[in-house]
């Protein structure tokens, strides 16, 4: 559907079997980018090798990249250190030659049903380190390759349903997502003239393997299976099924594809119509 032959993307957070990281990077590939997939790794580099130090999923996806057609490097990062960040985007553009777009989409979900008045500091630091520090780093690095080679760019971050409306059983990973969502809207405002579109996708209620923990509560709260449950959380989505990481990775690569070249500093729902999310 889009031609990205002859770009470069990156896309943090891409080594879950079921995450939008990974469905995103398999689309980028089929429409023809090369792309660089991060994740959290092994302490101990491969030398010489397109896939440095990665943890044994990231190797699985890598390899579907692979054959999917695509070319790709992947790297173990920590999206929340900025000296990893600024060597993953110097490994890219040491590796393929440039970087036009800069999926920020590595988060972590530690504060769950983390009640406020004992949410730990550390955990609260922790997914705010990840989930917002981290995606202005990764965004922050891209932006200053993409100046610097002057021909704009693509910068995509990944927002959630709790950016949309607090949630009281996620409290740090909300508070994280709507700061996504106020850095997103900044950034875009701060980078406009150098032709770099930064825009937000906001999911719903994603089947992937992140939201298995809701549907096996939903189950023992409705004293139902696992199934009864995961049917029951589609059921109250308008389209009535579940949004799946497919779903969001097409509306990632529209975002970073030049259908959108005039949209910047937006936060789109993927959510089926849920109107509260």
């Amino acid at each position: 559907m889009y031609d990205l032959a002859g770009k470069v993307a990156v896309v943090t957070g891409a080594g879950r079997p079921l995450g939008i990281g990974r469905a995103t990077a398999l689309r980028l590939a089929r429409e023809g980018a090369r792309v660089v997939i991060v994740d959290l790794g092994r302490t101990t580099p491969q030398a010489q090798s397109d896939v440095i130090g990665v943890s044994p999923d990231l190797e699985h996806v890598a390899a579907e990249v692979k054959e999917a057609g695509g070319e790709v490097l992947a790297l173990a990062v920590d999206v929340s250190l900025k000296t990893d960040v600024e060597a993953l985007v110097r490994r890219a553009v040491e590796h393929f030659g440039q970087l036009d777009i800069m999926v920020c989409n590595a988060a972590i979900l530690a504060d769950r049903n983390a009640k406020p008045t004992e949410l730990s500091e550390t955990i609260f630091d922790r997914v705010l380190a990840v989930n917002l520090k981290g995606t202005f780093l990764c965004a922050q690095a891209a932006a200053q390759h993409m100046i610097e080679r002057g021909r704009g760019g693509k910068i995509v971050t990944v927002g959630s349903r709790a950016a949309r409306r607090g949630m009281a059983n996620l409290i740090a990973y909300s508070a994280s997502k709507f700061g996504v969502v106020g850095l997103t809207q900044s950034l875009a405002l701060a980078l406009a003239p150098f032709g770099i579109r930064v825009n937000c996708v906001c999911p719903g209620a994603v089947d992937t393997d992140m939201s298995t923990l809701n549907h096996e509560e939903r189950a023992q709260h409705l004293r139902v299976s696992f199934d009864e449950a995961k049917s029951h959380a589609a059921r109250e989505i308008p389209l009535g099924r579940l949004t799946t990481a497919a779903d969001v990775a097409r509306a990632i690569v529209w975002l970073a594809s030049s259908e959108t070249d005039h949209i910047t500093g937006q936060a789109l729902n993927v959510n089926g119509g849920s109107l509260m999310n």
